[in-house]
């Protein structure tokens, strides 16, 4: 089997994994608490972003890897990653504009990985030699685009 199924093979199988969880567990608990409580729990998965910064490490990442390619990931993911802990903070201390910062945090963190999964295409980097930077590509990223998507449904859900 060639690296490229392998690939598609995990990242689908995270997807639906992590998926099922978000749906059975995570999605009627974010239903039931309140609004604060939801985007916190979501945005502390986004402060853990710069382990994407790990693309940059040869000796993690290899030397095939685009370098342009490399670092949006890495700094895409070190500014969403720097937002989500403004924003941790904001929503902690309940300052009016925490929900902006959930915005803001979401939006660029979302066009963060739409850059890489672009990139990610364009060079086709499942056949180019990851090293262990594709177990974040094929564990962590699915994680965070469900709870981008998780984040989004409850900012544009309508208070009860």
């Amino acid at each position: 089997m060639d690296a490229f199924a392998v690939f598609g093979i995990q990242t689908l199988f995270s997807f639906v994994v992590f998926g099922l969880l978000a749906w059975w567990y995570v999605w009627p608990w974010l239903k039931s608490v309140e609004r604060t409580a939801a985007f916190t729990t979501l945005t502390f998965v986004h402060a853990l972003r710069p382990i994407g910064a790990t693309v940059l490490v040869t000796s993690v990442a290899g030397t095939t890897l685009p370098r342009d390619f490399a670092e949006a990931v890495a700094y895409g993911d070190l500014a969403t990653s720097v937002l989500a802990v403004v924003t941790l903070l904001a929503l902690r201390a309940r300052l009016g504009f925490a929900i902006a910062l959930v915005w803001l945090t979401n939006i660029v963190g979302f066009a963060d990985l739409m850059n890489a999964l672009i990139g990610g295409v364009r060079y086709d980097i499942a056949r180019l030699g990851m090293g262990s930077f594709w177990y974040i590509v094929t564990i962590l990223v699915p994680i965070l685009w469900i709870a981008h998507v998780l984040a989004f449904a409850v900012l544009f859900r309508r208070r009860v």
